[in-house]
């Protein structure tokens, strides 16, 4: 799979869209299609060139200075551009990842951890659309839940949360590593995204071994661009 083939199945995820192919270096959707929150998404992928995705009923004037706004943002949120930065990474196809020795598999029984872990999150980590849900288990405590955040039939894209007390001590090394076995368990492509600022997240990601597909900037448009 190309990074331009997993930078699309992100967007779908993320977005609850369908796109065409990035096969161009200019994608103009169409009204037909399930419309994204942005007016413009600019992707550098690492392995070819850079993708200009457009939402349909863009003015010229609007497309210049939305451009711009992509060329000067910072990898932090300003308001008064509206642009917002990211990184995608894949895990490479090659590489073998072990069981991990603290980790399992959270069903229902579960429960009880779950709402200690984080009041009320139960019923969201065991829903069938966020499996699956890895924990991190130490001493009868949950410290690390990595779930899929976004899945489609194709992909699945990582959520992960660490207690702040068992932080930086490898938990959540071990849950992304364990979730990302389970997803390719399934047959279907692992993908890892983060707010370009982002650094804690992006310095787990290369810990276990994903990289860059794509970094990528978008917004805004008439409603929220989240």
């Amino acid at each position: 799979m190309t990074d331009c083939e997993l930078l699309r199945l992100h967007i779908e995820a993320v977005w609850g869209i369908s796109i065409p192919p990035l096969d161009g270096a200019t994608v103009e959707l169409t009204d037909t299609m399930p419309l994204p929150p942005w007016s413009l998404y600019q992707a550098d992928p690492a392995d070819g060139q850079q993708v200009t995705i457009w939402r349909p009923g863009v003015a010229p004037d609007e497309r210049a200075d939305l451009l711009q706004r992509a060329r000067t943002a910072g990898a932090a949120f300003e308001a008064a551009i509206g642009m917002r930065r990211e990184v995608v990474l894949r895990f490479p196809d090659t590489l073998t990842i072990a069981a991990q020795q603290s980790t399992r598999l959270l069903t229902a029984d579960d429960t009880a951890l779950l709402e200690a872990f984080e009041a009320g999150s139960a019923a969201y980590y065991l829903n069938s659309a966020h499996a699956p849900c890895i924990g991190v288990i130490v001493d009868g405590r949950l410290l690390s839940v990595a779930h899929s955040s976004r899945r489609t039939a194709a992909a699945c894209e990582l959520g992960i949360n660490t207690v702040s007390d068992a932080r930086r001590q490898g938990n959540a090394t071990a849950a992304t590593f364990a979730w990302t076995r389970a997803i390719q368990q399934e047959g279907l492509t692992p993908i890892y995204s983060a707010f370009a600022y982002n650094t804690a997240s992006l310095r787990l990601a290369a810990t276990v071994g994903y990289m860059r597909v794509s970094a990528s900037v978008y917004g805004p448009a008439s409603d929220s661009h989240e």
